[in-house]
């Protein structure tokens, strides 16, 4: 044998393989499809309801917040200032403004479909010592997503405290 028949020749070699291919296959590809559609049929309805719950939560902040917005305006600005509801409801949106003026303070737009808000009385207005002048008395307002609420009470003195369930 001559030295170049010993030698095979590594030009002339078929190339390796380089191991398995990357990706998915079409079928693993449709299992795992068909499980997350499965789990997501599933979870969905209980999904609805905590998100519902959320946004009521989140109305909730957002009222309280204007609600110490339109007090502390009223006293740093020594005016009357108002919160109004924006259309039919609460869930409408509302926003805060002077009465003297009429200058608008803060503005919220409508909520979510599925919140309900009831017992809100159409406006509420704050004197220059920060106290609520109009309604008289307490006013609790009961905001509702799906199964979940959430009251809010202000009293005379302007105070604005909310905690879980219905108002009593």
């Amino acid at each position: 044998m001559t030295a170049q028949t010993a030698m095979p020749n590594r030009r002339s070699r078929a190339p390796r393989a380089r191991g398995a291919t990357r990706g998915f296959t079409l079928v693993e590809m449709m299992t795992v499809v068909s499980i997350l559609a499965v789990m997501l049929g599933i979870l969905a309805p209980s999904f609805s309801g905590f998100l519902a719950g959320q946004q009521a939560k989140s109305l909730t902040y957002d009222l309280t917040a204007d609600l110490m917005l339109a007090r502390n305006e009223a006293l740093k600005r020594n005016v009357t200032v108002a919160i109004t509801r924006g259309g039919a409801g609460w869930e409408e949106g509302w926003t805060v403004a002077t009465v003297a003026t009429a200058e608008q303070l803060s503005r919220r737009n409508a909520a979510a479909q599925s919140v309900t808000v009831s017992g809100a009385p159409a406006s509420i207005r704050f004197d220059p010592n920060g106290r609520v002048s109009s309604p008289l008395g307490s006013v609790r307002i009961t905001i509702g997503g799906g199964t979940n609420y959430r009251c809010l009470e202000l009293d005379p003195s302007g105070r604005v405290r909310s905690h879980t369930g219905a108002c009593a």
